[in-house]
């Protein structure tokens, strides 16, 4: 079974259309069907519930809804772990990205696995990290 860092934005296009929608989706078959792990830090359930938060805020999703999505994710078979918070700061230095984001690409290096993310291809870290990187776009 192959090892990924899952970013927070492909896990919610596995519930909310989005033009990447059917990529992530095959991230999350690959998942349910034991082909793949994918480890996520404690934060990603945090900005998965703001992103949330925002789209009720903007009336673009139901409360309701949100909160059955929240539920249905929080029972996908994650692995959650952890970078070594020492990293942080100087991986978002490095790679010129959000402390927020330094988190998951100091989880990708630490574990020596690929980062799955649908940021922009042309994003300076995703750029940088090159190789790492299992672009859902």
């Amino acid at each position: 079974m192959n090892t990924f860092v899952l970013d927070t934005s492909v896990a919610v296009a596995w519930y909310l259309d989005e033009v990447f929608s059917p990529a992530a989706r095959l991230w999350q078959d690959r998942m349910l069907s034991g082909k793949a792990q994918l480890i996520v830090p404690s934060l990603h359930f945090w900005e998965f519930a703001n992103i949330l938060r925002i789209l009720v805020w903007r009336r673009e999703l139901d409360a309701d809804l949100g909160r059955e999505i929240l539920e249905l994710h929080l029972e996908a078979p994650l692995e959650e772990g952890e970078p070594d918070r020492k990293t942080v700061l100087d991986t978002a230095l490095e790679y010129r990205t959000t402390a927020y984001d330094a988190v998951f690409i100091s989880l990708c290096l630490s574990r020596d696995v690929p980062l799955i993310t649908a940021e922009k291809t042309t994003t300076a870290w995703v750029v940088k990290l090159a190789d790492r990187i299992e672009a859902v776009r």
